[in-house]
């Protein structure tokens, strides 16, 4: 691995370099301070990928004229249990910050409720649209589609975005549940990180300019094509999440990419559906007991963990000691800040 400099910042400092970085690039109060407090989670419980990493990619998105930078997003009740949003072009946790107070009072009132957004961009952890909901008390479960570079099983072209989900659910007595995962093997920002780090990827992670598995970043981000996990089983997620994400809400298909092209962006207008479910209203008043029992079932056995509670001790340490950017990224967020 490369010797790489760097430096250590606070969590503060993070959020308002993020903050600056996306004012600079024209972003309004409200949005900035969305997207810059997701910068700070991200770089505070992973992944890391979707913190700093990212703010180029956001600029970019801004002066490009692909994304609004001052997006006044719509609400509309669709069902009793249904609300739809429409991004105004504009990045999706703005419209769900929006929507959350009544997409979580529909829940409370029917049991299950669900927000769907299109018209709006998602370059975020996932796992920070669910744990809200969690933390309300409610069960969560969250699709996004993007930007296709997922090659389905037996194929030679990519069909799927990384098209990511997440779970969330409250956990008596200790933080919520809380997990995301890709369809593929690995996230395209963790094989760039890879490569400007100078290291193999720990797994196969996509194929090379001949067709053949890799873990080398630089060959991966030749071709732009990953692997599915579990082989033909990530695939069939994939499926899934394109269908809730991207044809349910209404938002642009992975393998539609004539206007990101033309504006030289790295996402796409996908869809988000975010499902919501009180647990209150399904007959059961011993959930929170069984949910206990489950965590106790994992926790303890041998090495095993809670999916996605490895991001707790992330948390601590970073809220502690602050977390490590390399120097040439800060160069490169400075230029962003002074531009």
């Amino acid at each position: 691995m490369a010797d790489i400099s760097t430096k250590t910042l606070s969590l503060d400092e993070v959020k308002a370099l993020a903050k600056a970085v996306l004012v600079s690039s024209g972003m309004d109060e409200r949005g900035s301070d969305t997207l810059s407090h997701l910068v700070m989670l991200s770089e505070r419980d992973g992944p890391r990928s979707h913190g700093l990493r990212m703010l180029p990619v956001y600029a970019q998105s801004f002066s490009s004229g692909y994304a609004n930078p001052a997006a006044s997003p719509t609400i509309t009740r669709m069902a009793p249990g249904v609300l739809r949003g429409d991004g105004d072009n504009g990045y999706y946790q703005i419209a769900a910050e929006q929507a959350r107070e009544e997409l979580i009072a529909m829940a409370r009132e029917n049991g299950i409720a669900a927000f769907s957004c299109a018209n709006c961009h998602h370059l975020a952890a996932l796992r920070f649209d669910t744990e809200p909901l969690a933390q309300a008390g409610l069960v969560a479960l969250a699709v996004v589609n993007s930007l296709s570079m997922v090659v389905p099983q037996g194929g030679v072209r990519p069909v799927f975005g990384t098209n990511p989900m997440s779970f969330a659910c409250p956990r008596e007595g200790a933080e919520p549940i809380v997990w995301d995962q890709a369809s593929s093997v690995v996230a395209l920002m963790d094989v760039k990180m890879a490569a400007a780090e100078g290291h193999e990827l720990p797994r196969v992670g996509g194929l090379d300019p001949s067709g053949a598995p890799s873990t080398d970043p630089n060959a991966i981000l030749e071709t732009r094509s990953l692997l599915p996990f579990g082989e033909h089983k990530g695939a069939a997620i994939a499926l899934l999440i394109e269908v809730l994400g991207a044809a349910l809400a209404g938002g642009t298909l992975s393998v539609d990419n004539a206007d990101r092209e033309a504006h030289g962006a790295l996402n796409i207008k996908g869809g988000s559906t975010l499902i919501a479910i009180d647990p209150t209203k399904f007959g059961n008043p011993a959930f929170g007991d069984f949910v206990t029992r489950i965590c106790a079932e994992i926790e303890g056995n041998g090495t095993a963990r809670v999916p996605g509670d490895g991001r707790l001790s992330k948390r601590a340490a970073a809220a502690g000691e602050g977390v490590t950017v390399s120097t040439e990224l800060l160069a490169q967020l400075d230029q962003l800040r002074q531009s």
